[in-house]
């Protein structure tokens, strides 16, 4: 079969059948040339002989409706897109999602193809199907400053808003909250005050304001945006370096993390006692203190003998309902969080989001989940007279997550 032949680059095998009278332009049966097979498996002599035989070097074929380059650019062939371009292909041409070869090689952080593409070219603004340039993908798709810095040091124009929602690569940087390629963009020169075609200037502004008070507070620049722990998180307009970061929170005012997370919980809890015990204050007073009760003239009646009784308690009241509304939301989702699930708000929130990747294990089966009674343990910290043995660890020594760089070296066999 001269399609395993070509996917395992038997050169010998590919040649004979060739030879016998094999047409190189016919396609298989799901619509893929040889030449393809080649690409996408890097067979840099296969390809010359397939092409010196009458292959259409920008045939287009598969699922995608994708030339050869498209193929070996996808899968970071350096090689190959060599190769290929000095026979002719042409890095313009779009597959069916819209995508010239420079959006690829971006999506797919494949720098030294980008590199040389732009070398060879090709426009570094190029718009693809839906009027988005390079630097747009780079700033929507991919979390983290490369290759955002990459096409910048490219002259990519940094403020080229798409075609459809007039965003420029800053407004999508923030709206993804990929705040590493914000600040690359920052640095820049990147214009704050564009508007796109939902006029949210000011809505963008309170984002960027909202990244930058946090970079005053915490005296970071873009050299800083390392996170030390378990993970990272962005959330819908800035990034809390914290270890073990689980989320900002409005009502105590700062991030909750590693360092004060069980402290937030006891503060919840005491608030849901304190909650508790208001209530039944009250409770006891109306029952004291009212002439009327629901059972006896309604519920009407009996309101307006609570507020007549005292306006302010039932003041008093209505904000204790209001925080209870929140604490006990928040606590029993802390708890279920911590004690059952043993992961984080973050951690929980970014499965959710990455959901779509395919993972085939449950939120539960991850390797810091030891138990209901032992994640409670761990939590706390709780020792009670050497009965229990916490695990205890330091997270901000545990990791350090940086921004690799891609490998575009490695091989692709069917």
């Amino acid at each position: 079969d001269i399609v395993k032949a070509t996917q395992y680059g038997i050169f010998d095998r590919c040649k004979e059948l060739v030879e016998a009278g094999y047409d190189v332009r016919k396609p298989d049966k799901e619509n893929v040339t040889l030449l393809h097979w080649a690409a996408i498996n890097n067979r840099v002599e296969l390809v010359k002989y397939y092409i010196s035989k009458g292959a259409i070097v920008d045939q287009l074929g598969g699922d995608l409706n994708a030339t050869p380059l498209h193929w070996a650019t996808r899968h970071g062939h350096l090689s190959m897109v060599v190769t290929l371009m000095k026979y002719g292909a042409d890095p313009s041409l779009v597959d069916r999602e819209g995508f010239t070869c420079l959006h690829l090689a971006v999506q797919f952080q494949h720098m030294s193809i980008i590199a040389y593409i732009v070398a060879k070219g090709q426009d570094v603004d190029a718009l693809d199907m839906n009027g988005q340039t390079p630097l747009i993908l780079a700033t929507r798709k991919i979390i983290g400053p490369e290759p955002t810095r990459f096409l910048t040091k490219l002259n990519a124009s940094i403020n080229i808003a798409d075609k459809v929602q007039q965003n420029t690569p800053l407004h999508w940087a923030v709206m993804s909250g990929n705040v590493a390629a914000a600040v690359v963009l920052l640095d820049a020169g990147a214009n704050v005050e564009a508007e796109n075609a939902m006029v949210s200037a000011w809505r963008f502004t309170f984002h960027m304001a909202m990244i930058w008070v946090t970079g005053y507070i915490a005296d970071l620049d873009s050299d800083s945006w390392l996170l030390k722990g378990i993970l990272f998180i962005f959330t819908w307009t800035i990034i809390h370096l914290l270890s073990r970061f689980d989320h900002h929170s409005i009502w105590v005012g700062c991030c909750v993390g590693a360092g004060n997370h069980r402290y937030f919980v006891s503060f919840l809890l005491f608030l849901f006692t304190t909650i508790i015990w208001m209530t039944y204050g009250h409770m006891t007073y109306w029952s004291t203190h009212c002439a009327t009760t629901y059972q006896q003239n309604g519920l009407w009646t009996l309101m307006t003998e609570i507020v007549s009784c005292s306006a302010w308690l039932v003041w008093i009241f209505l904000l204790v309902l209001f925080h209870a509304s929140w604490v006990i939301f928040m606590l029993i989702n802390q708890l279920y969080q911590i004690l059952y699930l043993g992961v984080t708000s973050s951690e929980r929130m970014s499965l959710v989001k990455h959901s779509h990747a395919g993972h085939s294990l449950g939120i539960r089966q991850n390797p810091f989940n030891r138990g209901c009674f032992q994640n409670l343990v761990d939590f706390f910290q709780c020792r009670c007279l050497g009965l229990f043995k916490p695990n205890k660890i330091d997270w901000t020594q545990q990791y350090n997550v940086g921004f690799e760089q891609p490998k575009a070296n490695g091989f692709e066999f069917v």
